[in-house]
């Protein structure tokens, strides 16, 4: 495992510890984003209208994820371009951490796609909207489209290759048309639907229902012809051999991976509940300003700290783990 195989797989882990510290922040902003009302229900602190900073703290977060994994992914995938002696492991963690990073977008995009139907006020701005709203939504987009792209139809292995025909060259766009229009057809049809419901002041009604979903099916269809057609054409994106191990390494690889994904949501879990404990907004206090705790050190060690420790306990078992099996597959 060279060197480069060693800071791609660390850039992966990076950017999972980006994503988590970015929640914790974000959730810690939401906290104090949330308008706060006095006894006479007038605001006294908070952000009233659709425009959150913490949307944009989510954003980045899961941004910096989703970019990180896909350069990592990049960088081990040049390696397996050349034969480097472990290359195929490493890529195929830092695939598994770019499908992490946006499926974590996609939840993201819907979930505030869903919340904007409560949020919306009939005196919300049309600056509100779109910094609210409109813009992340398109930013996330943008995000996955990138990173979809960049470690599929343009990955170095396939774009470095010499003499490619203009056969193939159709057939790579064909195929970037196969990934776009999915993502593209989804955030036109979220944006309709958020359109609709703000000019109705209600949720959008069935012929709108059947609208949204006609462009995501368009989308879907328009995406599997594309993909038909650069199939048809024999675009051959290189597929490593999977390189046999023992049934043990195996079992043991599928143990790994289980204990990653549940320490991890546990990690996640006590991390996002000792945020929450700072919120003091169920308490009266003269001072609105008190109603969200500033974080301690006791409270760092009580309830943060595990959390963080159950983090870094993912990241180190995930790299010896992918180190191993780097190692036995240069053998």
């Amino acid at each position: 495992m060279n060197k480069s195989l060693k800071l791609s797989a660390v850039l992966s882990l990076i950017g999972l510890s980006v994503m988590w510290f970015g929640l914790m922040i974000g959730n810690y902003v939401k906290l104090i984003d949330n308008p706060y009302s006095d006894h006479h229900g007038i605001i006294q602190s908070g952000y009233p209208g659709m425009f959150r900073p913490s949307t944009y703290v989510f954003l980045v977060a899961i941004a910096g994820f989703a970019l990180l994994s896909a350069l990592a992914f990049r960088k081990a995938d040049a390696e397996l371009a050349v034969m480097a002696p472990g290359a195929l492991p490493v890529v195929r963690f830092n695939g598994a951490a770019v499908v992490t990073s946006l499926v974590s977008m996609v939840i993201f995009v819907l979930s505030l796609f869903f919340a904007s139907f409560n949020g919306f006020q009939g005196s919300n701005s049309v600056s509100d909207q779109i910094l609210g709203i409109y813009l992340p939504i398109l930013l996330g987009a943008g995000v996955c489209v990138f990173s979809i792209l960049s470690v599929t139809v343009y990955r170095k292995s396939i774009t470095s290759a010499e003499n490619v025909s203009a056969e193939d060259k159709k057939a790579k766009r064909e195929a970037a048309l196969a990934f776009v229009y999915p993502i593209v057809g989804t955030t036109i049809a979220l944006i309709i639907g958020l359109i609709v419901y703000q000019a109705q002041r209600n949720n959008p009604q069935t012929w709108a229902w059947v609208l949204i979903l006609a462009i995501v099916a368009v989308s879907i269809i328009l995406g599997s012809i594309y993909s038909g057609r650069a199939r048809a054409h024999g675009a051959s994106v290189p597929k490593p051999i999977r390189i046999p191990g023992t049934a043990a390494l195996n079992l043991n690889f599928v143990l790994v991976v289980i204990f990653v994904v549940i320490v991890s949501i546990m990690s996640l879990t006590f991390g996002l509940g000792a945020i929450s404990s700072l919120d003091h907004s169920y308490e009266y206090f003269p001072k609105p300003a008190q109603r969200v705790a500033s974080p301690t050190f006791g409270w760092f060690v009580k309830d943060m700290l595990p959390a963080i420790l159950m983090l870094l306990l993912v990241e180190v078992s995930a790299y010896i783990a992918v180190r191993i099996r780097s190692i036995v597959a240069q053998k």
